[in-house]
């Protein structure tokens, strides 16, 4: 198995090339049948490759889950939110729209039952929010605290808290719009980011590199 991560700037194009194919194999089939029901099998032969090439990428189907996880709700982020401007509570509001419809459209586009599916994508969801929001406090001045920093202690609650308004919302009968939904909980988030995300700095919004290990 290679050890060069995914997306990482060393890893060989055909390893790229192979790990794309797997991963658009099963979004595809996530479209067709339930996760549980997909097997490794399936997959490689989708991405017209051989099981063993299967196996030197991916332990098992479910690191393939997380790596696609994280990569489709990247580039949701990075068509949704484009590098730019600084921090803004507007920019906040876009955030947890986004995620709000991200989990809308993955509940709609695969069949259920998402038993295993989504403690896996609300792993990967978290993860990349947290890198998101550590790059609007990083360079805010945040104060060091045991086990890790006060930025990474404040983007992980806030990144909870975001994952969780937006299961709220999927859940709400009627939905409301996604956009009216963020706007009347994103000043929660703005308490829980600080002083540092509502004025910030050196702060700037930064879609993460941050890179997936299978």
């Amino acid at each position: 198995m290679s050890t060069n991560p995914p997306g990482s700037s060393r890893e060989d194009p055909r390893i790229r090339r192979t790990r794309q194919l797997l991963r658009q194999a099963l979004e595809d089939m996530l479209a067709e049948k339930s996760f549980q029901a997909i097997t490794v099998q399936d997959i490689a032969q989708r991405a017209t490759v051989n099981r063993a090439t299967f196996y030197a990428h991916f332990p098992d189907k479910y690191a393939l889950l997380e790596y696609a996880a994280r990569a489709m709700f990247r580039d949701r982020l990075q068509n949704e939110i484009s590098e730019g401007p600084p921090f803004s509570p507007e920019r906040l509001v876009l955030l947890m729209k986004t995620v709000c419809e991200f989990l809308a459209d993955t509940a709609h586009h695969c069949p259920p039952p998402h038993g295993q599916m989504e403690p896996i994508m609300e792993k990967q969801i978290k993860a990349e929010l947290v890198d998101v929001l550590l790059g609007w406090l990083d360079g805010a001045g945040s104060t060091p605290t045991p086990g890790g920093s006060e930025a990474e202690l404040k983007a992980t609650m806030a990144a909870w808290a975001i994952y969780g308004a937006a299961v709220q919302w999927r859940r709400e009968q009627p939905a409301r719009p996604a956009e009216e939904f963020a706007r009347q909980a994103s000043p929660l988030i703005l308490a829980a980011l600080g002083p540092a995300a509502r004025l910030p700095r050196q702060a700037h919004f930064s879609i993460a590199a941050a890179e997936i290990e299978p």
